[in-house]
């Protein structure tokens, strides 16, 4: 194959072409009407239409806009495609990820009567027991979040103790206690961060023991003893002594892997103001100790975890997290640390989230 000429030799070939009239390089034509066409018309055609059927594609598809819950919802209610490996297969999996995700993030947008909540719940626990399986990745683990979500208490709103609304809530209840309990680690994660928003619900309660049996157990996942001991601190009471000796147990451990689970049972002990724990509260306010810190990285590769320093975005997530539970307990060196870092952390984030956490009211617990 002969290489392209470059520019410079063009020129040199038509300034050295023989004088056959007069050493004047031979005339140019002009490109023809047919040849403009062919170059630049018909391709643009070509561009145009294929632009329209991809639109046409994603109205049709529903990708043109975010879903609605309740069109979210009501899709879910059809098998969808499943996971292999880490890859997802089949073409509903993402629209039933996509799906799933809308309902846990929308949730508490709808639903505002008890009415709507009771349908919603029931739902839920529909799609869940009969048209989700472990396969499915994070689909699960979004519905359950958003069952939750569904009975979390809004402060604004006129409570229902209606016999329909305690059945329903009992239900849900029944269904996350089932999730919480099977072999499947992520759906055991996603059923008990759920019942976090159960707090001041008369049904968490249900849930207590169960969490405390986990918290306590060093043969469980790492994560679902995470998970468990943090849940404890929003829905147990300063009361319950079973809940304060786990987690004070969790907190003896000396393990470097299970440091998080330590700092998580701190954070609960804390919400139920246990005044013993201030001064791990504290290190947990402080860039300098976090910076310090290493955490076992259990997700990049499971089988082989290795320790890692905190990123920054770790580090604001742990800060405003201590701040939001730390709050509650009454100890006056904890409140000077948020206010420290409300006109001094670098990043924004976290002095928004500490001015606003210094601004709430304190929450009564009930005693």
């Amino acid at each position: 194959m002969n290489d392209l000429p470059m520019p410079s030799d063009v020129k040199r070939e038509v300034t050295s072409s023989p004088a056959g009239d007069g050493g004047a390089p031979p005339p140019i034509e002009p490109p023809s009407a047919k040849l403009i066409v062919q170059l630049f018309v018909v391709p643009l055609v070509i561009v145009a239409l294929a632009v329209g059927i991809m639109f046409l594609i994603g109205l049709f598809a529903g990708a043109g806009s975010s879903p609605s819950f309740e069109r979210a919802l009501d899709r879910l209610h059809n098998p969808g495609g499943e996971r292999t490996a880490d890859l997802l297969v089949g073409p509903g999996s993402k629209q039933r990820y996509m799906d799933a995700k809308t309902v846990a993030d929308k949730i508490m947008k709808v639903g505002a009567t008890p009415e709507e909540r009771i349908k919603i719940s029931d739902q839920l626990i529909d799609v869940l027991e009969h048209n989700t399986n472990d396969a499915e990745g994070d689909v699960r683990h979004f519905l359950l979040l958003a069952l939750g979500r569904a009975w979390q208490i809004t402060p604004s709103a006129a409570q229902d103790d209606s016999t329909a609304t305690a059945e329903a809530r009992q239900r849900a209840m029944t269904a996350l206690l089932k999730f919480a309990d099977e072999k499947q680690v992520s759906n055991q994660k996603a059923a008990i961060l759920a019942l976090a928003y159960w707090a001041g619900r008369p049904e968490v309660r249900q849930a207590i023991p169960m969490l405390v049996t986990k918290v306590k157990d060093p043969a469980q996942d790492l994560d679902v003893r995470l998970a468990a001991a943090t849940v404890l601190g929003p829905i147990a009471t300063p009361q319950d002594r079973d809940v304060i000796d786990a987690l004070n147990a969790a907190m003896r451990d000396t393990n470097p892997a299970d440091v998080e689970l330590v700092w998580g049972s701190a954070l609960s002990l804390a919400q139920l103001d246990q005044k013993d724990v201030a001064d791990t509260i504290l290190k947990l306010l402080d860039r300098k100790e976090l910076s310090q810190s290493k955490v076992l990285d259990r997700e990049t590769d499971p089988k082989n975890p290795t320790y890692h320093s905190l990123s920054d975005e770790e580090q604001q997530r742990i800060l405003i997290n201590t701040m939001i539970g730390g709050i509650k307990l009454d100890v006056p060196a904890v409140r000077g640390k948020i206010a420290w870092l409300k006109d001094n952390d670098p990043s924004p984030r976290v002095r928004a989230a500490a001015e606003e956490v210094l601004e709430k009211p304190a929450t009564t617990r009930p005693k």
